[in-house]
């Protein structure tokens, strides 16, 4: 029986010195892979760099094209309301300098208030024409239709404004789709 237990502990400790051995050597092969693997991380560290910038400057871009559009809105917006104190006759030389796009949005401006005035007129014309003849006559009614005739007015100018920059447009061979009043 000693020997028996003699000869298991031995082979215990041959056994573990073998899988000790064999785990050493595993370590040995398994350490230069991880060295590579760290070279690698810096390179994918620094690829994840400049994925960042790269990211940042697409941001950057995609916030500057947003700024320009709306920008261009603005500027769309500002013109037409300065538009409203200036005589057909500047805007009609102003319109013989613009770019077809400019002219384009100037007419799609002029359109879109023009169709919301035709809604504000459609809407107050038919309260005057719901009135009674004798309402009619009343302070209400008479406001109604110096409304009317107020809005009536302001299309006709709006109008006038619109041919300017439609025919332009239509001179330089522009797109006109979707123009139509």
């Amino acid at each position: 029986m000693k020997i028996s237990i003699a000869n298991i502990s031995l082979c215990v400790i041959l056994a573990l010195a073998v899988v000790a051995g064999g785990c050493r050597k595993k370590a040995d092969k398994e350490t230069k892979p991880a060295e590579e693997t760290k070279s690698t991380k810096q390179s994918i560290s620094e690829l994840g760099g400049k994925a960042k910038e790269a990211g940042a400057k697409a941001g950057e871009t995609a916030v500057d094209l947003k700024e320009e559009a709306t920008e261009k809105v603005f500027s769309v917006v500002r013109q037409f309301e300065a538009d409203q104190g200036k005589s057909v006759a500047y805007i009609t030389a102003q319109a013989k300098e613009m770019a077809v796009e400019n002219l384009r949005r100037m007419a799609e401006k002029y359109r879109d208030v023009i169709v919301e005035k035709q809604q504000q007129l459609k809407g107050m014309t038919q309260k005057y024409v719901d009135l009674a003849d004798a309402e009619r006559m009343t302070a209400e009614g008479q406001r109604l239709k110096a409304g009317v005739d107020e809005i009536k007015k302001g299309v006709d100018i709006l109008k006038g404004r619109f041919g300017v920059y439609y025919n332009s447009l239509k001179e330089k061979a522009g797109n006109l789709t979707g123009l139509d009043i």
